[in-house]
């Protein structure tokens, strides 16, 4: 009996902060004396450091295992790293849906979870690389990837 595993990383374009902060400095070095000004960059970094921690995701991922379940793991530009794991036995499908956004049509990865009171439908939605927002031909590798070990599992008897 062999398991299947796939492995996908998407990347989220780069936040360059050092323009920002070399322009903060200047804008300090030059007011030296205003309080009200010194307070205002404080404020400001203090924003800029949250949103890099709580918002700016550098990379997702989607681990998905045959006989387990699926993963997705998001790595902030502080560090930190959220995980999301569902359980194979929860994943209906997985499919590639599109959306119009700003007068454009964006594509992107979701996940359908089973309603455990009804099987056949659908209880959630899950979208997947929300913030790296790959390109339709990147899409379309990772969904056959996932349709390859949908297709697995379905085929294994369950014990």
């Amino acid at each position: 009996d062999e398991c299947s595993c796939r492995h996908f990383a998407e990347s989220s374009p780069d936040l360059y902060v050092r323009p920002c902060g070399d322009l903060i400095a200047c804008v300090w070095l030059s007011f030296q004396n205003s309080m009200v000004l010194s307070s205002a960059i404080f404020i400001t970094l203090l924003g800029l450091l949250g949103y890099l921690h709580f918002v700016k995701i550098d990379q997702e991922t989607l681990l998905i295992i045959d006989s387990l379940g699926i993963q997705m793991t998001s790595s902030y530009a502080s560090g930190k790293e959220s995980t999301t794991f569902i359980e194979m036995d929860k994943v209906k499908d997985v499919i590639i849906n599109e959306a119009i956004y700003m007068q454009k049509v964006i594509y992107y990865l979701c996940i359908l979870l089973k309603d455990p009171m009804e099987p056949h439908e659908v209880s959630q939605v899950v979208p997947v690389f929300q913030s790296a927002k790959p390109r339709l031909d990147c899409l379309i590798e990772v969904y056959r990837s996932c349709q390859e070990i949908l297709a697995h599992q379905k085929a294994t008897p369950s014990p």
